[in-house]
């Protein structure tokens, strides 16, 4: 029997998309040309620090997803990166591991992308060298702690 989420399918779509635990028992699809370009030297640490390939964990409710940043490019005020996610740690939604390239935008130490569906998703550099995370969809909010991958 399944079970539906307390929300409508539409925003536990759009909040599934975004979410992501580190379970070992889900692969995330990351393209084969994620390349990651080497940031100018004069950009601000706090542009900079974006540049690389992160993983972590977005939770929502009950639901977990591993998820991939991949943030190939930076300039002063925007990113080129590669979002990808893996399987939801509860069958409320079937959804296959994917990814996508989007451009987003930094600005005050803050990378933004907006999905196509109009959510959200923030990262914020930390002092410890990890991203905190914020995904926003119709009311709903999931977070995240990312770190930075050397794989």
């Amino acid at each position: 029997m399944r079970i539906a989420p307390p929300f409508g399918p539409t925003v536990a779509l759009a909040a599934l998309l975004f979410m992501s635990a580190c379970a070992t028992t889900s692969t995330v699809p990351v393209p084969a040309n994620a390349a990651i370009e080497t940031p100018d030297s004069a950009l601000p640490a706090n542009v900079k620090g974006f540049s690389g390939k992160w993983t972590g964990t977005w939770i929502h409710s009950q639901t977990r997803m591993d998820h991939v940043l991949i943030v190939q490019s930076v300039t002063a005020s925007s990113a080129k990166v590669i979002y990808a996610w893996g399987e939801p740690s509860n069958n409320y939604i079937n959804i296959q591991p994917g990814s996508r390239t989007l451009n987003g935008t930094i600005k005050d130490g803050v990378l933004s992308l907006t999905h196509p569906s109009g959510a959200t998703a923030k990262y914020t550099l930390k002092a410890d060298g990890t991203l905190d995370g914020v995904y926003t969809s119709q009311g709903f909010n999931s977070t995240a702690t990312l770190k930075r991958s050397t794989s």
